[in-house]
């Protein structure tokens, strides 16, 4: 294990990919995802662990560009659109610093696949953790939810080609995690454990993690 004090984890993935179990076991164990989450409702209702701070962010970041999560800009779109918002990006990330103290602290918001280079300059400590998930599902759940939007092979395609380049660019320490190696029983536990290992928390609060995930 290495260091973490004070270190943001910031938890990337497409809408639907399984970032917020990941958000949620984050926050089971001791690291702080915000204070005030968007509410949960019929399609996910353990909560998406979104913090409204970055939330508010994103969302306004996406639409000066023209944009909105399921139509995302360019990340040359977002870049420039999201200039703007370097203050208010400054001033949210150093209130979360300094309530976390010498603690973890982390969010999470698919947004932020996108939006992860305007973050960069006040987050150059990160850790990302970036969950994945078969593109079948990810459409099939994204269609039960929002109906045939838009098409979402391409818009997943998008997200995690924005954090691909982001993150042969920053060069941070990361961690890839399976949704379905998650959800699985036969392989949840090591998943879970590989967690606790990249945020320098304790193997004996696996089962504690655990117990928010619901096996398939």
């Amino acid at each position: 294990m290495t260091k973490t004090k004070g270190i943001p984890f910031v938890v990337l993935g497409m809408h639907r990919s399984g970032t917020s179990v990941v958000a949620n076991i984050l926050n089971r164990v001791g690291i702080s995802m915000g204070e005030e989450f968007l509410s949960p409702d019929e399609f996910n209702p353990k909560g998406y662990f979104e913090d409204e701070d970055f939330l508010g962010i994103n969302k306004g970041i996406f639409e000066n560009a023209d944009g909105a999560w399921y139509a995302p800009p360019s990340v040359e779109e977002i870049k420039k659109g999201g200039e703007k918002f370097e203050e208010a990006i400054s001033k949210v990330v150093s209130k979360k610093r300094d309530k976390a103290g010498q603690n973890s602290w982390g969010w999470k918001d698919p947004r932020n696949c996108l939006t992860c280079w305007n973050y960069y300059p006040k987050i150059i400590d990160a850790r990302f953790i970036i969950v994945v998930r078969r593109i079948v599902d990810i459409k099939s759940s994204l269609n039960m939810t929002h109906g045939h939007l838009a098409n979402w092979t391409e818009v997943t395609d998008e997200y995690y080609s924005s954090v691909e380049a982001f993150l042969k660019m920053s060069n941070n320490l990361s961690l890839l995690i399976s949704f379905e190696e998650l959800v699985y029983e036969k392989y949840s536990r090591d998943t879970v454990l590989r967690i606790l290992n990249f945020t320098n928390k304790p193997s004996r609060m696996v089962d504690k993690a655990l117990s928010i995930i619901r096996f398939r």
